[in-house]
């Protein structure tokens, strides 16, 4: 595909010209040149529709739907794999401009710049001392099914990102060059001849190495960076402190072979195997720098001694001839076989051999090296520890409550607990906890298998905690909370398996009622005297964890974001109140209809007063490999993160929120969400609409994550907010994202004299309320109505499809000129251009992938399942799929 018609004006679209021209070589020569001509039929045929040209829609659907499949695969390939190199040249346009910022000094949202803010705001070095003590950020890896891309997809795609980087940092000799050239072919072809969808649903396991994966070739080395940034920062403006040593300010942690919800296949079983393979993947990445250190550390007797300690330990083990001259390399030799073999009980004893070699080289006139390569490892061991990674617990309230109704039958306790007052489970459960006797039958083999999980799952916990430690597991969620029995309900089994002082219990609340209850829930459980010692043995600190996803299907992305916001508010009150650290985990999700963003922006706009610190927020889906694919963006993720929490955890500069803001709010969301729930769930036919007008029953067949689609069996309520959006991402609506926005401000301004202007201030002074435009902004600009109607054309109701479509339509022209007005633009991402640019550059791209989409479900629904031509046609969609994602940028 050569972008032979845009001169490289910039590095950009240099970059883009030159991918584009390497992939138009591999389609000629993979596909004939008639194959390459097709395509650029149709780019031009893309582009004269987004200039305006009036027959331009009809020819590019005219060419596409006389199309033989064979033809439409070669065009999503084309495509798909076009996005894919635009995504790398965009990554390095970024890179390349931060580059040149920070040579410039001129870079924001940075450590350096936070640690500077604070101290300009006053805090000596005690005072920041204090805040790194209290600070903590663990972001989470999740399994959500929303990542579409396979693992040896984004491994071609780093290769091909390495090397580009490459070309950009020096000058080439013509060799160089052709070499490069040679290289990017080659990858490109292989990507060209490569499934990119799976061609089966991915086990447990294969989720779980997806993950592996980042945290092994990015996160472990850019954490370590980060710690170093950090050092540097303090050093610079505390320069009369020590600044050696640093709490642990950065974590991470997993959902992946943890997170049961809904998801049969992660077992009990399969959860162990999960821990074996993280310490594995730990050994592997220790013993791999404990090899170079080897190689490196050939400092000899002769030159410098070492200290008593070391060579103690060295002579209680038999010593070669050469060994007693280069002693750091022999004992570093013994570090390696002690930790192949497994002989580590603990990363503390690992540390302490290390320490031991550090040690004697600080005091030996080796400085440099035990600053240098040695403290990197020595600092992966203390923050990945042999474990690598914590992996969270998550399972389903309501299956505890199931699992106690039966268990309580069986002692005769309760003849029916889930029909219990919420009063009277809290009494029964109180009870229990005061009892010595145990709760779980010995055998399982007479309880309901749901119930025999439940057990199996408690036991397999303690069992890790036993063997690993209590670092291995150390939170345990409890989704669909909704009242203090559920919470209780962990409580009691966590006891009865010995680990109720080692693990964080953790509700989950995530539907809009469920938020505005979680402060009248966690007030009666801090009350509760056994759940009082529970926290006093966790030092007084609660988790709580917020569901963005699923708020946002219940009532639209206005009142997710302000429930969330006030209940966030009301828990700190809560906490404090009772002389509680509140730690919040947000559960964000990729797109902004899932509580998607910029997660720096989304901390600094939290209600004053909560962020105490400590924070949570989960890495879903496809934002891990758009986050962590390349180190450099990894890095500037990280950086612009821990910027906001530290500024979060300073002192508070925030000025209260006017009451005129917050009545201004309630009324827009009352509004908002009428719009949103009057259209999603009371409008008739509409569940119909959704069905045939997006490609939601053909996701649920894509093989891109091992959770069903479905929490249970049931309607819409108990479909997953994760296909919700996804459906509707692909159908370029992104209702999710927007639906009731348009309306809600729509309706406030005209109720009241100056609304509009009230809103304009709210915008630019409130961060919360800037972030909620700004965010919303983005999907209502990636939302197309041009392509969204296409889609409305599969609806067979010619007045549904007329009647529900023109609801969109209208609404989505509401939310633009809203947006513009309390925006004061004329159109919208006037004030991001590069995100504008970037929209505009891929929409003549992502536009053939859509007709084709469509063309194919078309055909694919007019098939019966299981012929040979009904897969072909499947799969041909699940390959579109694949390609609007990478273009984009998002799955949902």
């Amino acid at each position: 595909m050569r972008e032979i018609d845009t001169p490289p004006s910039n590095p950009l679209s240099s970059d883009i010209r030159f991918l584009g021209n390497l992939l138009g070589t591999v389609i000629s020569e993979q596909e004939t040149d008639i194959a390459f001509e097709l395509v650029e039929q149709v780019r031009a045929a893309a582009k004269a529709r987004r200039s305006g040209h009036p027959e331009a829609s009809q020819t590019l659907q005219t060419m596409i739907d006389n199309l033989s499949l064979p033809a439409q695969q070669i065009l999503i390939k084309a495509f798909s794999n076009y996005f894919q190199l635009i995504n790398i040249a965009e990554d390095q346009s970024r890179i390349r401009v931060l580059r040149e910022r920070e040579l410039l000094g001129t870079i924001n949202e940075t450590i350096d710049g936070a640690v500077a803010d604070l101290q300009a705001a006053g805090l000596d070095a005690a005072a920041m001392r204090a805040l790194l003590d209290r600070v903590c950020l663990r972001l989470v890896m999740t399994a959500h099914p929303s990542e579409a891309k396979r693992q040896e997809v984004l491994i071609k795609i780093r290769h091909i990102a390495e090397q580009i980087e490459e070309r950009d940092k020096r000058a080439m000799l013509p060799r160089e060059q052709r070499q490069l050239k040679t290289s990017l072919l080659e990858e490109i072809e292989e990507l060209w001849q490569t499934r990119p969808t799976r061609s089966w649903r991915p086990k447990v396991a294969d989720e779980v190495d997806f993950g592996l994966y980042f945290i092994s070739t990015a996160v472990m080395d850019v954490v370590v960076d980060i710690y170093e940034d950090v050092r540097f920062a303090l050093e610079s403006w505390y320069p009369d402190d020590d600044w050696s040593e640093l709490p642990q300010l950065l974590q991470y942690a997993s959902w992946m072979g943890g997170d049961r919800d809904g998801n049969p296949n992660v077992t009990p079983a399969e959860t162990l195997r999960t821990l074996e393979r993280l310490r594995a993947e730990a050994k592997r990445v220790y013993l791999a720098e404990i090899a170079v250190l080897q190689e490196h550390l050939t400092h000899s007797m002769y030159e410098v001694p070492v200290s008593d300690a070391l060579l103690e330990v060295v002579a209680a083990h038999k010593t070669p001839e050469r060994a007693r001259d280069e002693v750091y390399r022999h004992m570093m030799g013994l570090i390696y076989d002690r930790l192949a073999a497994d002989a580590y009980q603990t990363h503390h004893d690992l540390l302490a051999d290390l320490e031991l070699v550090e040690d004697s080289l600080r005091g030996h006139r080796g400085l440099r090296f035990a600053d240098g390569m040695l403290r990197r490892l020595v600092q992966k061991v203390k923050l990945f520890g042999l474990h690598l990674l914590p992996v969270d617990v998550r399972e389903d309230a309501r299956l505890h409550a199931a699992a106690l109704n039966e268990l309580f039958a069986y002692f005769g306790e309760a003849a029916n607990y889930a029909d219990l007052p919420e009063a009277d489970k809290q009494a029964l459960l109180s009870q229990e906890l005061a009892k010595r006797r145990p709760l779980f039958p010995h055998e399982t083999r007479g309880l309901s298998a749901a119930t025999a999980r439940v057990i199996e799952t408690w036991r397999m916990v303690g069992y890790a905690h036993r063997r690993y430690g209590p670092e291995v597991i150390d939170s345990y969620i409890a989704s669909m909370s909704t009242a203090p029995s559920d919470v209780l309900a962990m409580l009691l089994m966590a006891r009865e398996v010995g680990i109720d002082n080692d693990v964080d219990l953790v509700p989950l609340f995530e539907t809009i009622e469920d938020l505005e209850n979680a402060p009248k829930v966690m007030t009666v459980l801090y009350q509760h005297p056994v759940y009082r010692q529970h926290l006093a043995a966790r030092n007084m600190r609660q988790q709580i964890m917020l569901g963005y996803s699923d708020s946002n299907k219940d009532g639209g992305y206005m009142a997710s974001n302000w429930h969330l916001y006030k209940a966030q508010e009301t828990l700190a009150a809560v906490c404090a109140e009772h002389n509680v650290t509140m730690e919040l985990f947000h559960g964000r999700g990729g797109s902004i209809g899932r509580g998607g963003g910029p997660t720096n922006r989304a901390i600094l706009a939290q209600p004053p007063g909560t962020m105490q610190g400590r924070i949570r927020v989960t890495e879903q889906g496809e934002v891990i490999a758009y986050r962590y694919s390349n180190a450099a963006i990894a890095r500037r993720h990280l950086q612009q993160v821990m910027n906001a929490v530290l500024l979060a955890s300073g002192p508070n500069t925030q000025s209260e929120v006017p009451a005129a803001w917050r009545e201004a709010m309630d009324e827009v969301t009352a509004l908002a969400t009428r719009a949103y729930r009057s259209f999603v769930y009371e409008t008739p036919g509409f569940l119909d609409y959704w069905r045939e007008g997006t490609p939601i029953n053909e996701l649920a067949q894509m093989p891109i994550g091992s959770r069903p689609a479905k929490r249970r069996a049931g309607g819409f309520e108990s479909v997953r907010a994760i296909p919700w959006a996804f459906s509707w991402m692909q159908s370029r609506a992104i209702i999710p994202s927007w639906f009731g926005v348009g309306s809600g401000f729509e309706d406030f301004c005209m109720a009241g004299v100056d609304g509009l202007a009230l809103l304009q201030t709210m915008y630019r002074e409130w961060p919360f309320f800037r972030a909620l435009i700004e965010n919303v902004e983005l999907d209502v600009a990636k939302a197309d109505m041009g392509i969204a109607a296409l889609y409305a054309s599969l609806v067979t109701d010619a007045e549904l499809r007329e009647r529900i479509f023109a609801q969109i339509d209208a609404e989505h022209e509401r939310a633009c000129q809203q947006i513009c007005r309390i925006t004061g633009q004329s159109d919208l991402l006037e004030r991001s251009a590069a995100l504008k640019t970037s929209i505009d550059r891929r929409n003549p791209y992502i536009d053939p992938l859509n007709f084709i989409q469509v063309a194919l479900l078309r055909q694919l629904r007019s098939m019966t399942p299981g012929e040979p031509e009904y897969d072909a046609h499947l799969n041909a969609v699940l390959a579109t799929v694949n390609g609007i994602a990478a273009g984009m940028k998002t799955t949902g």
